[in-house]
This record gives structure tokens, C-alpha cells and sequence, in this order.
């Protein structure tokens, strides 16, 4: 196999043989060589250009550094991933660095991919082993493409630009908020309600929306402008009225989760989910792992008394009953109560707190004492080390400030999630005949079907979902359903 850094500049293709040094420019790719590059999506609109059906193995420079680099983004998640800030960073060039010369270049990106791939043997592993699996999978989904209802989606647009009207002036008119869609907005908000800061700032007003009026605004903001953006980006990218082309990041966040971008289909609304459609004679199918990160909490922790509530019962509907005092059957007293699991998780201590949920929520996870031993003792542990490790291969993050701990626990249990998660998607594409991955969500996924083999293979992916999660926590009956993808229940 032939490896070749590849880059796309004045509307050519540039290849760099990494074996013998040769520079060309050429459009011919091979599905037996390597390609790294920093364009995945361009590189396989050329792929598409050329009416290939297959995909050869590609190497996204960007994945590549965030699993390596082992680092996250800043408190304000304002900084973007840039090939020359990458290459700045690993300082294989300087800040007065300007392209000048394509080659130069492609050799200044040489040296950058042999730095990364030479920082963590374990990543390395993890990556040869897991993370190129995923990648064939979600570059072939992203040549594909996702077929849409394109008049459902010019529809919805309308309707969304009214709706971000609407919200702007109760932010203006009725809070004195005039710049609500700029993140410094929100932050300082949050600041003067002295809310902790739960992983950044989107996910703090999510958390917070269910008891602060005007973070629920903010979320109703934010999410629907990422949906508005989501579908003009349908109308106006390559591809044709009938499909879209999401760019796929393997390894898109410090947890591994896969980002999808361009448009970001995972983060769309359940009401607005419905302008994704099946091919003619093929059927949808949405799988969710249940109580996914609860169980993985109850299972690395040891805690027995957790682990039987997940087992036996569900232990976002015990927190319904026994801190909320609510009815378990309402299936939004049920997200309550995971928003409050997920605030405990990403380290909120409830302090700010004037509702008194927050007292009842630390004194109910008070009761798991091997569960807060565990969390004491992996905090103390990453602090004393300098870095949060995993319950699995790899996927290991440094601390920039040994006494930051929020989000310790979180890292912990999220990435094994992506794991355990990644593991499934791997095995249906090589298990499940007749399953196409669509949509990789945060625990769940949206595959396309055979409508004629229909219960066979619903079956088929919810063994490979279930037995993946088993092997990871064997104290656990794990679970998955299939759901509906556009509904809220």
C-alpha cells in the first residue's frame, strides 16, 4: 500500500508519495493506497466526480490531532481547528509561515503527520484497530449521501427564520437582551447568576433551561439557529435537490464522538427530523442505547445498588419519583430527570440552586457510596497524574489546570460511551447485510433498511448494539431500542 499526503489548491489535486518523495499533480486515486488530508469532503467530491463506488483508506488530519493531542477546547469553545494552527502548535512552522510553494508545504504536512502518529502508542493502536474501521464506514455514508425532502425543507426554513424573529424580540423586549445569539451574551448571564460552568457554555444553558427562563430561551436560540443554518446549507451545497453530503469528523470531539458538519444532521430537532427520507423499497431504522451513560456510571463504579436499578428498573424514572415527586409515566418528567444526571455528571454541585431540587439531587446520589468513592477517588487520581484516562483503549485527556475536576467523571464515562458506541457501528457494517449507517447520534444511530427483511435485521443491529455494550460492562442486562426517529417519546 501506497501512502500519500494529499492537497487540493488552485483547482488541482496534489499528491506526496511518502515512500520515495515524488510530487505530482494528478487526479488518479487507488482504493489500495492511503490518502491524508485536511480536505476529506473535497477529496471525496473528486471520488464522487469520478463515479467511484468505493472508498480507500483516508487519514483527516483534523480527527487525527484531536485523538492524539489528547487536548480540549477553551472554556469560551470559540477556536477552530486549522491546518496552520496545527502545524504552529506541533512547531513544525513559525507564525511568520506563508505558503508559498505547494510542496513545501505538503512536506511541512509530512512532518506533522509522523509527529502526531509518534505521541501515543496507544492512540496508535486505537486508531488501526477502531477508529480507521469507523472512518471507511462514515466516508462512505458521506459519498453516499442522505437523501432529503427538498420542498419539506425550503418549507421549514421559512418557518424557522419566523420562529428566531419571534425569539429575538422576547429576548429584547421583555430581558433587555439585544445580542442573544453571541456566546460572550450567554457567558455573561450565566456568570451573573453564578451558574458553574458544566463542559461549556451551550451545554450549561441546556442543562439549566428546565429551571431558568431565560436559558431556555438561549436554548430555543441556539438550537434552532443551528437548525436554520443545517437546512440553508441543504438547499445551497453540492449534490442535487435529492441528497446531501454531511462532512464526517471520525474523532470529533475530545470523547470521540463523531461530528457531523456541513450539514450537522446528528443535532437536528426531532420536529424537524422528518425531512430525512428512505430510498424507494427501504425503510428507516433508529436504535437508541437506554439509559446509556447511567449504566456506564453504575457499572465502572461498582456501585451494586446502581447497577440492580438499572437492571431491574430505570434509573431516570427513579430520580423522577424519588427527587422530582413526579409521575414516571409523563415522558417529560423523564428528560427532567436526565438533565439532572447529566448536571451530576459533568461535576455540577447544585450550589445556586433556589428551586431545592438541587439538595434532593445531591442527597439522592448520595445514597450510591461506591458510586461517590469511585468519583472521589478518579478525581484525586487525575489531578495527582495530570490526565483523565478511560475505561477503555486509548482516548485519554490531559489536564491544562491540575485543579480543574468538572468535567473528570464526564470524560470518563463519555468516552467509553463513544467506545462502546463505535464498537456497534463497526460491527453492523460488517455483521448486518442490507443496513446502511445513515446518521451516527450521540447514543444512537439511524440506518437505512431493506423493507423486505425488515424484523431481520432490526434484530440483527440490536444484537450487535446490546452485546457491544455487554462486553464492556458485564455487570449490566444492557440494553437498546428502536425507536422513532421523529418522535419525541
Amino acid at each position: 500500500m501506497k501512502q500519500y499526503i494529499v492537497c487540493y489548491s488552485g483547482n488541482k489535486w496534489y499528491f506526496l508519495n511518502l515512500e520515495d518523495g515524488s510530487f505530482t499533480e494528478d487526479t488518479f486515486v487507488s482504493p489500495q493506497n492511503k490518502y491524508i488530508t485536511f480536505q476529506v469532503s473535497d477529496f471525496i467530491r473528486l471520488l464522487k466526480s469520478k463515479k467511484r463506488t468505493s472508498i480507500p483508506e483516508i487519514i483527516d488530519f483534523e480527527s487525527l490531532d484531536k485523538q492524539f493531542s489528547q487536548t480540549g477546547k477553551d472554556i469560551l469553545g470559540e477556536s477552530k481547528w486549522h491546518i496552520l494552527k496545527t502545524l504552529r502548535r506541533y512547531e513544525v512552522i513559525n507564525e511568520n509561515y506563508k505558503i508559498e510553494s505547494i510542496e513545501d508545504f505538503m512536506l511541512k504536512l509530512h512532518i506533522l503527520y509522523e509527529q502526531i502518529i509518534s505521541h501515543s502508542n496507544d492512540e496508535l493502536e486505537r486508531f488501526n484497530e477502531l477508529e480507521k474501521k469507523v472512518n471507511k464506514i462514515i466516508y462512505e455514508t458521506e459519498l453516499r449521501g442522505v437523501k432529503i425532502n427538498f420542498q419539506l425543507v425550503e418549507e421549514r426554513c421559512e418557518e424557522l427564520n419566523r420562529y428566531m424573529y419571534k425569539l429575538k424580540n422576547t429576548f429584547q423586549f421583555e430581558h433587555n437582551i439585544f445580542t442573544p445569539e453571541e456566546k460572550e451574551t450567554q457567558f455573561n448571564y450565566i456568570k451573573s447568576k453564578n451558574y458553574k460552568i458544566l463542559n461549556s457554555i451551550s451545554n450549561t444553558i441546556s442543562l439549566r433551561r428546565k429551571d431558568d427562563e431565560v436559558c431556555d430561551l438561549f436554548y430555543e436560540l441556539i438550537r434552532t439557529k443551528k437548525d436554520l443554518k443545517s437546512l440553508i446549507f441543504m438547499i445551497s451545497q453540492f449534490g442535487g435537490r435529492d441528497y446531501v453530503h454531511p462532512y464526517f469528523i471520525g474523532f470529533g470531539s475530545i470523547t470521540s464522538r463523531i461530528i457531523l458538519k456541513e450539514p450537522s444532521l446528528q443535532n437536528l430537532r426531532k420536529k424537524n427530523r422528518d425531512i430525512i427520507v428512505p430510498e424507494i423499497d427501504k425503510a428507516l431504522l433508529y436504535i437508541d442505547y437506554s439509559q446509556f451513560e447511567a449504566g456506564i456510571l453504575a457499572h465502572v463504579s461498582n456501585d451494586q445498588k446502581l447497577i440492580s436499578l438499572y437492571n431491574t428498573d430505570d434509573i431516570y424514572s427513579d430520580i423522577v419519583l424519588k427527587v422530582m415527586n413526579k409521575d414516571t409515566k409523563d415522558y417529560k418528567n423523564r428528560k427532567e430527570a436526565k438533565i439532572l444526571f447529566y448536571r451530576y455528571l459533568y461535576g455540577d454541585d447544585f450550589s445556586g440552586d433556589i428551586t431545592g431540587i438541587g439538595k434532593k439531587t445531591v442527597k439522592y446520589f448520595e445514597q450510591f457510596t461506591s458510586l461517590t468513592k469511585f468519583k472521589n477517588e478518579l478525581i484525586t487520581k487525575s489531578k495527582k497524574e495530570g490526565v483523565v484516562t478511560s475505561f477503555v483503549q486509548g482516548n485519554h485527556r490531559k489536564l491544562i489546570d491540575k485543579n480543574e475536576n468538572i468535567w473528570i467523571l464526564s470524560h470518563y464515562i463519555q468516552s467509553t460511551a463513544s467506545y462502546i458506541f463505535k464498537k456497534a457501528l463497526v460491527d453492523v457494517y460488517e455483521k448486518v447485510k442490507g443496513a446502511k449507517l445513515l446518521i451516527p447520534l450521540h447514543d444512537g444511530a439511524l440506518y437505512e433498511i431493506d423493507k423486505n427483511q425488515d424484523q431481520i435485521i432490526r434484530d440483527e443491529i440490536n444484537k450487535c448494539f446490546t452485546n457491544n455494550f455487554q462486553l464492556v460492562c458485564k455487570s449490566l442486562n444492557a440494553k437498546a431500542e428502536i425507536k422513532n426517529f421523529y418522535s419525541e417519546n
